[in-house]
């Protein structure tokens, strides 16, 4: 077996799912091992696996999954390289550059806004502001100094 190929038990163990699931899913076409003979389950495979098995866990039906999973494939999408969120009735596929997806209304592009991460910038930007006024403030009191140097001599 190559590297970086998983026999099902092995992905069966490594996504969280029994093997049983695995074959269902690999017979209605959800996710599907490599070529016979080998029929190995690649990386990228394993995480898609553990995506729709977290997905199941967040209450979101197994043909609901299917069809953003389907959706998402048909888009072009590699499924393996996104966030995918829900709320349990819809399903939304989250890329690195800040956009998602609606897997469920075949693709419709959003933008995504992460607010965390505008707080960050913002909390950074604050403290440098913080800093540029005590330094502009200590400076105006150097000049208030008798000799105008602000040094104490």
């Amino acid at each position: 077996m190559k590297a970086g190929a998983f026999t099902a038990l092995q992905a069966a163990r490594l996504s969280g799912c029994t093997a049983a699931q695995l074959e269902y899913w690999a017979r209605v076409g959800l996710i599907t091992p490599g070529p016979d003979p080998a029929l190995t389950y690649s990386f990228r495979d394993l995480v898609a696996l553990r995506m729709v098995q977290s997905l199941l866990e967040a209450g979101l039906p197994l043909a609901r999954i299917r069809r953003a999973v389907a959706a998402l494939v048909e888009a072009g999408e590699d499924i393996a390289g996104l966030r995918m969120v829900t709320d349990g009735d819809r399903v939304w596929a989250c890329r690195d550059d800040g956009q998602i997806l609606d897997a469920l209304r075949h693709g419709q592009l959003a933008l995504f806004v992460s607010v965390d991460r505008i707080a960050a910038d913002v909390e950074i930007d604050v403290r440098q502001f913080s800093r540029d006024r005590q330094s502009f403030v200590d400076g105006l009191r150097g000049f208030d100094h008798p000799a105008g140097s602000g040094s104490p001599d």
